[in-house]
C-alpha cells in the first residue's frame, strides 16, 4: 500500500524495508492508466502526478479510439475488463462515405457480415471507442473514483491532478528522484513519462537533442462531441443518409473527403446513443502552440472562432455544416496538428518515454492512443517482473529478477524506434493527402474508398496492428527465463462491487481531503 505524507501529495518515506518504492507515472491519460492497472494487477505500488485539474481529466471533446486487436486483449484478456470495455466502445454498423460537394461514394456495412467476420478478436466486433470513457472505466477498475465519479486513493495507488512533473534526477541507489512543479522532490522505484506531446520529462532527456523539436504539418483539427436531438434538422438528416442507403437504423459512422475545389477530411462515429465524436482537417498556416494541447483537447472555442470553422465549411456538405450548428462551443475545440520525428532514446536508466512523449504522430490513422496503451502494458510489465518476480518466484531453475535498468532498456529496442520512425512518416503522408487540394490526390483517395469494402477496412486495422501485437511477444520472449511475478491476490476496487470488503485498507493514516483538495472526475462525453 502507498501512504502519503500529511500534505497529501509526496509518498512517505517511513516504507517498509521489504516493500518498493512506488513507480511514479507522470499523466492519467489512457497509456498511464492502463500503465497503472497493470501495475496494481500484480501488487506494484504506483503514483499517478497528472498536470491537469481533476474536471479536465476525461473531459476530451471529439476524441476517440478505432480499437486495435493488441489493445482489445490487454484490455480485456490481461487486465481483466471484458465486459465493462462495452460501456466505452460501439461497434460499427455502417460507414457512410461522400465528398465535400455532396456526392456519395461508398457504405461500408459491417451491420450486414456474419458475426465471425466482423470479430476483429474474441467475441469483439470492429468499434470505436470514446477516450474520455475509457478512461472512466479504467479510473474504475483501479479504484481510484468512487461511484460519484470523485476521486479517492486505492490500496495499491494514489491519483494527484493539478500537479505535473517537470523533471527528473538520476541518484545513485535503487530510486529516481522526481521534481513536481510545486518546488517538490519524490522519490519513485522508476518513472514512466505519459505526459503527452509536451512532456517535461522528455525535454528533460532530450534537451538538445536534434530531432526532438514538434515538426508542424501545415494542418489544423477541429474537434467536437454533439447530441443528436429527437427531431432535429441533423437527426432528420441522419435519417435521411441512412434511409437512402437502406441501412438497418441511423448508427452510422461518416467520413467525408475533400475534393480539389473543396479540400479536408470530416469524420464522424457514434460513440454512445445519439452522441457523436467528430473532426474536421484542413490546411492551416497558424501553429499556434497555446492552442495545440492535443492530448487535453485542444483550445475551447469561442462563438466567433466557431463561426471562423462555419465560413470554412463548403455550403456543399450539409452533414459538416449541421454538425458544427448543432455542437455548443464549450464542446468544440482546434488545435494544430504536429507531428515528431522519432530516431531518439526515450529510456534513461529507471525513466522510460510511453505514448505520445515518446512518438508522436498524425492523429488521422488513429495509430497514436493504441501504441499508448501498448506502451504502458509492456512498460509496465516489465517493471513488474524486475520488481516483484524475484519474491514470487517457486522455480529455483529461473534466472533472478532483472534490473529496472534492464528491464527498461529492453522496452526501448532499436527495431521499436526504428518501424516507430518509419510509421511517423507514414502518417505524415496520409495526413497530407486528406486535406490535399491536389486534383490527383483528391481522386486518387475518393477511388480508393470506392472500392474499400467492410471486410478490407477491418483486415488493414489488423494488419496495421501487427507492430503492436510483435511488440507484446518480443517482450513476453525477452522476459520468459526469468521469475513471473504473482497476481495480486486482492482485486482491484471497483465502486459499488463490494471488493472494499475483501482489502485490508489502512487509508486513515493518509490525510482526509476536501472537496476542493480531491475535486470530481468530469466525464466529458
Amino acid at each position: 500500500m502507498v501512504s502519503f505524507q500529511g500534505n497529501g501529495i509526496a509518498p512517505s518515506p517511513q516504507y517498509n524495508a521489504a516493500q518498493p518504492l512506488p513507480v511514479i507515472i507522470a499523466g492519467a491519460g489512457p497509456s498511464g492508466l492502463v500503465a497503472a492497472l497493470t501495475l496494481q494487477k500484480y501488487g506494484v505500488p504506483f503514483v499517478i502526478y497528472e498536470q491537469n485539474a481533476s474536471d479536465k481529466l476525461c473531459s476530451d471533446a471529439g476524441r476517440g479510439i478505432d480499437m486495435s486487436p493488441s489493445v482489445i486483449k490487454i484490455l480485456e484478456k490481461e487486465l481483466g475488463l471484458y465486459r465493462r470495455l462495452d460501456a466505452a466502445m460501439k461497434q460499427y454498423e455502417y460507414i457512410d462515405v461522400s465528398n465535400m460537394d455532396g456526392k456519395h461514394i461508398n457504405t461500408l456495412r459491417f451491420k450486414e457480415m456474419s458475426e465471425r467476420k466482423r470479430h476483429i478478436t474474441g467475441e469483439r466486433n470492429f468499434g470505436f471507442a470514446s477516450r474520455s470513457k475509457l478512461q472512466h472505466i479504467l479510473l474504475e477498475a483501479l479504484g481510484l473514483i468512487d461511484r460519484h465519479g470523485r476521486i479517492k486513493d486505492s490500496p495499491y495507488g494514489i491519483l494527484r491532478c493539478g500537479i505535473a512533473v517537470t523533471g527528473y534526477k538520476k541518484m545513485i541507489g535503487n530510486f529516481v528522484q522526481v521534481q513536481l512543479d510545486n518546488s517538490m522532490k519524490v522519490k519513485g522505484s522508476a518513472l514512466l513519462a505519459c505526459d503527452g506531446v509536451h512532456s517535461y520529462i522528455r525535454q528533460c532527456m532530450q534537451e538538445g537533442s536534434e530531432g526532438s523539436a514538434l515538426n508542424f504539418t501545415n494542418q489544423e483539427a477541429w474537434w467536437g462531441t454533439t447530441t443528436v436531438r429527437p427531431g432535429s434538422a441533423l437527426e432528420q438528416e441522419l435519417l435521411h443518409i441512412a434511409a437512402s442507403r437502406k441501412m438497418q437504423g441511423y448508427n452510422v459512422g461518416l467520413v467525408v473527403l475533400g475534393t480539389n475545389q473543396n479540400p479536408g477530411s470530416f469524420y464522424a462515429n457514434e460513440v454512445s446513443k445519439n452522441v457523436y465524436s467528430w473532426s474536421y482537417f484542413v490546411e492551416s498556416e497558424s501553429s499556434n502552440f497555446d492552442a495545440d494541447l492535443i492530448r487535453r483537447g485542444g483550445k475551447v472555442l469561442d462563438e466567433t472562432e466557431k463561426q471562423e470553422l462555419v465560413d470554412k465549411i463548403p455550403s456543399t456538405c450539409k452533414i459538416l455544416k449541421l454538425f458544427s450548428e448543432f455542437t455548443p462551443t464549450a464542446d468544440m475545440n482546434r488545435s494544430a496538428v504536429f507531428d515528431r520525428a522519432n530516431n531518439l532514446p526515450s529510456v534513461d536508466g529507471r525513466v522510460a518515454l510511453l505514448g505520445d512523449a515518446a512518438h508522436y504522430y498524425h492523429p488521422l490513422r488513429g495509430e497514436g492512443s493504441n501504441k499508448a496503451m501498448v506502451d504502458g502494458y509492456v512498460a509496465a510489465m516489465r517493471l513488474a517482473t524486475a520488481i516483484m518476480g524475484k519474491s514470487s518466484s517457486s522455480n529455483s531453475k529461473s534466472q533472478k529478477s532483472p534490473s529496472i535498468e534492464w528491464a527498461l532498456l529492453g522496452f526501448d529496442s532499436y527495431t521499436r524506434r526504428k518501424g516507430n520512425t518509419a510509421l511517423v512518416k507514414k502518417s505524415r503522408k496520409y495526413g497530407q493527402g486528406a486535406t490535399s487540394n491536389s486534383r490527383y490526390t483528391c481522386w486518387a483517395r475518393q477511388t480508393y474508398f470506392k472500392f474499400m469494402s467492410a471486410p478490407k477496412m477491418i483486415r488493414e486495422l489488423c494488419t496495421g496492428d501487427k507492430s503492436n501485437s510483435r511488440f507484446v511477444s518480443d517482450m513476453i520472449k525477452e522476459l520468459k527465463p526469468y521469475p513471473k511475478p504473482a497476481r495480486c491476490i486482492a482485486r482491484p476496487v471497483i465502486p459499488g462491487s463490494g471488493a472494499c470488503d475483501s482489502i485490508e485498507m489502512e487509508l486513515s493514516k493518509t490525510k482526509t481531503f476536501t472537496e476542493e483538495d480531491v475535486g470530481c472526475v468530469c466525464i466529458g462525453f
